[in-house]
């Protein structure tokens, strides 16, 4: 994989931003809010390159099994809503192509016969976890330049901000 955002910026700038946003208090949260601007936009553009390239498929799409794998191989459409970032009309776009893949199938729930839940199939099952193993070793490269203290203050340093906007 690749990191093209960062790898094409020019450390000057990047230490004049820094320098800048630093000399002002109003501005000094940028250093925090820039660094994983940057990282979020390098991660999912070198992701959705490599879904694409790899498994003809989009994050969204990833998202979708992965939310599936994650959570027991099967939700209810207002399970997975909540889970994604997608509105209904999106959501049915995407479970269509997934399920012309047949990386789902939509079955009907044994709890309430008047709705469907979303399965994961085993075809499905294979491609989300060969994907998500590649993917998580490209980010664990990322992050090797961190010691294990580091990552796991980083991995508390961004949860607490994460749980403290639910």
């Amino acid at each position: 994989m690749f990191s093209v955002i960062i790898t094409n910026m020019n450390k000057k700038y990047i230490d004049k931003f820094y320098n800048s946003t630093a000399k002002k208090s109003e501005y000094e949260i940028f250093n925090i809010t820039l660094p994983i601007n940057l990282l979020y936009k390098d991660m999912f553009n070198e992701t959705e390159h490599f879904l694409k390239a790899n498994y003809d498929l989009l994050h969204s799409h990833i998202d979708v099994l992965a939310s599936l794998y994650f959570n027991g191989n099967s939700l209810s459409p207002t399970e997975l809503y909540d889970a994604m970032l997608f509105s209904s009309g999106g959501m049915t776009k995407i479970l269509n192509k997934l399920e012309e893949r047949n990386f789902i199938k939509r079955e009907p729930s044994i709890s309430d016969k008047r709705s469907i839940l979303i399965c994961l199939t085993k075809e499905g099952e294979k491609v989300v976890k060969d994907a998500i193993s590649k993917i998580a070793k490209a980010k664990e490269e990322m992050f090797d330049v961190l010691n294990e203290k580091e990552k796991e203050d980083l991995r508390n340093i961004l949860s607490k901000v994460i749980y403290s906007q639910l």
